[in-house]
């Protein structure tokens, strides 16, 4: 078995140090988190001997596994589905993908990233994209992040394997069960895995039970290989992943379900004469997601209601790439229908049940060009030139949905927008220790359909009532940053800089010609564009290995953000420095991690509800060892995580909840 090795780097462009042409045929901006049988790597560089790895079990959170990721960051409401972010830019800043499909969560109050619908389990990788890019599956300001799901391998000769697992965590009682099976021939393969999680409330520090944090899931997929000659293969996939009783500590209600059924047909023709692919998928999937208060105490609840909210989306991408002279081009055409809708249905003591919309029947189709070109000029000069192409029709289905909206918007309902990204990458390889990179890029989005069409959405950060707007204009980005890196045989040193200028930057504005709807809400705000904001960072990334069997990494990353009038940006992660020592023998690995969080002070409360969060300083250790028993392989792995049962929560936590105190992690698979 590999070793097992975390490396977390945090360079927002991909630095490689091979040949400056092969960088420009492989790489991009990208993170990669691969995910094999038992180890997750994030390799930047196409040579093997400069991977960067971020190792982890398929038993692994796929929470903690994303926030261990360069460059990302999570809102956490609660212990189950957090939220990513990407340099603290998040919702429809960013693009989410599973396989390059887009899906959307069906919660109004972002409770269902569609990461919470995926497991390591059946994950072959993860990429992870600081700045658009090719590899975003559409246009989007921040860069994107896509789980690729793992697909079986097929086999000279009849193969039969598979993994077993369990774990245990001690806070929460928190257990889990995973299994997977695969049988492979040359012609065709098989893939069926599955994993079941279930944990209670969990305890902050000094035993401090947090109400409301408990949940459940099951989670599986098929996945079928098919060989139809040397030219095509077809793959057809089908995800299924069901959550029950899902408590949010930070919001008012919690969940009874979230459910996703995800489906497609991808088709492979392989092109001998270029020895290029052209890659092409169909995909449906749907998201169905119900908000619930019964398992509130009843003195907290104002007023019962219901919550539903439903997602659908079907979609194609057909995606190509050749090398044609010093050039390395990539092309790509995708399109996707969206609908959401979501309602609320209230129950006063006294009176009859009250029904609204809270998306009303809203409906986007989506068509995309992207198209990305690697020039290598010299052996130490290079350019990346890439260009996005989208139009985003927005209306709403139902008459319904029409005549609620219609009193705050006549006439036509429906929107369109044209967006374009263009970015264009130099690099510059003195020699084969250095490497600098300078980037500039503009990129568009446009509002997302909650903010052209959401009806009394209540944020529990600001303790707002939002509502939509149609007359939003075009959010537009112009992005620049420079980086360089230095690499030598027992060393590793990265540094980015970057920065985010907004124009018609979208975000919540009081508006007091309208009523609050949810009680104890502070008022009423209306999504509408600011003049401009600024978002600003650095990251750093030093590796040390004196020995084979030792390794020290250490990151720091920065942000800061503020708007047109000098108000602090909300959610905009601090100064956080993670420190890892690694060392490895015969077998065993043992990892000890010191982290620092600092204090946020940069905040603005009264303009968007952010406040001060203090500094934390965190101490984790594991030891992980693998047996061979002839054919078999059998990993054990324990961790104590906040060993000084720290009383902390960082500056992304809504409501401030308090995160775990000490934990003690069990887990330990069989693979066959």
């Amino acid at each position: 078995m590999k070793r097992i090795r975390y490396i977390l780097f945090l360079s927002a462009s991909a630095l490689s140090f091979n040949a400056l042409a092969q960088h420009h045929q492989e790489q991009d901006s990208l993170k990669h988190v691969e995910i094999e049988e038992v180890v997750v790597t994030s390799r930047v560089g196409v040579n093997k001997q400069l991977e960067k790895e971020l190792r982890a079990s398929k038993q692994a959170n796929i929470d903690q596994l994303l926030d261990r990721i360069a460059g990302v960051q999570m809102i956490r409401r609660g212990a189950y589905a957090w939220e990513p972010t990407i340099r603290s830019l998040n919702a429809a800043q960013i693009n989410l993908s599973i396989d390059g499909m887009a899906i959307f969560g069906a919660c109004t109050d972002r409770m269902d990233p569609i990461s919470s619908y995926i497991e390591p389990s059946n994950l072959q990788q993860i990429n992870v994209n600081l700045e658009p890019s090719f590899n975003n599956y559409g246009a989007g300001i921040a860069g994107g992040v896509n789980f690729k799901l793992a697909t079986p391998e097929l086999s000279q000769h009849p193969k039969l394997s598979g993994m077993l697992g369990t774990g245990f965590e001690t806070n929460a009682e928190a257990i889990q069960t995973l299994a997977s099976l695969q049988y492979s021939t040359d012609r065709y393969g098989i893939l069926i895995n599955g994993i079941f999680r279930k944990a209670h409330e969990y305890r902050a520090a000094n035993m401090q039970v947090i109400p409301h944090s408990q949940f459940q899931k099951w989670n599986g997929s098929l996945a079928f290989k098919y060989k139809i000659n040397d030219r095509n293969q077809l793959t057809a996939q089908y995800l299924a992943d069901y959550g029950q009783n899902i408590g949010y500590p930070a919001l008012t209600m919690d969940v009874a379900y979230a459910n996703a059924n995800i489906a497609s047909i991808s088709h492979v023709y392989s092109m001998k004469s270029t020895g290029t692919d052209l890659r092409s998928k169909v995909y449906f999937n749907h998201i169905d997601h119900a908000m619930d208060d019964t398992k509130r105490p009843a003195e907290s609840v104002a007023m019962h209601m219901d919550m539903p909210g439903v997602s659908w989306t079907g979609g194609f991408y057909s995606e190509t790439s050749f090398q044609k002279g010093k050039h390395y081009l990539q092309a790509r055409a995708s399109g996707y229908v969206n609908r959401l809708t979501a309602n609320m249905t209230m129950y006063p003591t006294q009176g009859s049940p009250m029904f609204m919309y809270t998306i009303p029947d809203a409906q986007r189709n989506n068509v995309s060009l992207d198209i990305s070109d690697k020039f290598a000029f010299s052996e130490h000069w290079g350019l990346d030139l890439l260009g996005t192409y989208s139009f985003s029709h927005s209306k709403l289905y139902s008459e319904e949905g029409e005549a609620q909206l219609s009193g705050m918007k006549n006439g036509n309902l429906d929107r369109s927008n044209h967006l374009a990204n263009i970015s264009l990458m130099g690099h510059y390889q003195p020699s084969a220790h250095w490497h600098w990179m300078a980037k500039l890029g503009y990129a568009t989005r446009s509002a997302s359909l909650q903010e052209y069409y959401g009806f009394y959405l209540f944020n529990r950060l600001d303790n707002y009532d939002y509502l939509g707007n149609m007359d939003l204009k075009t959010e537009k980005a112009l992005q620049a940053s420079l980086g360089m890196s230095y690499q030598y045989a027992w060393m590793r040193f990265e540094a980015t800089a970057y920065n985010y200028f907004f124009r018609d930057y979208i975000a919540g504005a009081i508006n007091s010609d309208f009523q609050v709807m949810t009680i104890g809400a502070t008022g009423v705000k209306q999504y509408a564009n600011l003049p401009s904001a600024n978002i600003v960072g650095a990251e750093f990334a030093l590796r040390l290995k004196p020995f084979k069997y030792l390794e020290w990494i250490s990151t720091i990353a920065y942000t800061e953000g503020i708007d047109n009038s000098n108000n602090s940006l909300p959610l905009i992660s601090p100064f956080t420095n993670n420190n890892n020592l690694l060392l490895n023998y015969k077998g065993w690995t043992g990892q000890v991690e010191l982290a620092y969080y600092a204090a946020q002070n940069k905040v603005s409360p009264e303009v968007y509800g952010d406040t001060h969060t203090p500094s934390a300083t965190l101490l984790n250790a594991g030891l992980r060892k693998t047996f061979k028993l002839k054919q078999h392989r059998l990993i054990s792995n324990i961790r104590v995580e906040n060993i000084f049962d720290r009383y902390y929560y960082r500056h992304q936590d809504i409501m401030k909840i308090a995160r775990p105190g000490r934990n003690f992690v069990a887990q330990i698979s069989l693979s066959f």
